[in-house]
């Protein structure tokens, strides 16, 4: 059985699914993970985000503390920060195990239960 998830994981795992839960900044963010440390023009061009919203998402991924920056020079780049994510990983892991658990679970009810209408259960009913 999982463990229960203490009150304050779960507002900051609360706060990382909402934050997470807009397509622009789950592309933002997908893009970092396969892309690594990137400017704002560079997340601009793989992304195809314009100005302003890209420059809005990002502030709301930098407030949720899901992404890191860098200056150098007039240039601000962006990484994913990746501990931010620990309690998200480690709960959606456990949705995931559970997921297949139970589909195997179901698997195994369905061999084990006898076909309707077979020998076996028409023996029962007599």
């Amino acid at each position: 059985m999982a463990e229960m998830i203490p009150d304050d994981h779960l507002e900051a795992l609360a706060e990382v699914m909402r934050t997470l839960g807009h397509d622009t900044r789950l592309r933002i963010i997908a893009t970092l993970l396969t892309e690594g440390e990137k400017s704002v023009g560079e997340i601009e061009g793989l992304t195809g985000i314009g100005q302003p919203g890209l420059s809005q998402q990002l502030g709301v991924l930098r407030k949720a503390e899901l992404v890191q920056t860098r200056r150098a020079a007039k240039q601000i780049y962006y990484r994913v920060t990746a501990s931010a994510f620990a309690t998200a990983a480690g709960f959606l892991a456990a949705l995931a195990r559970n997921s297949a658990d139970e589909r195997s679970v179901q698997a195994e009810q369905k061999t084990r239960s006898p076909a309707r209408g077979s020998s076996a259960m028409f023996a029962k009913i007599l």
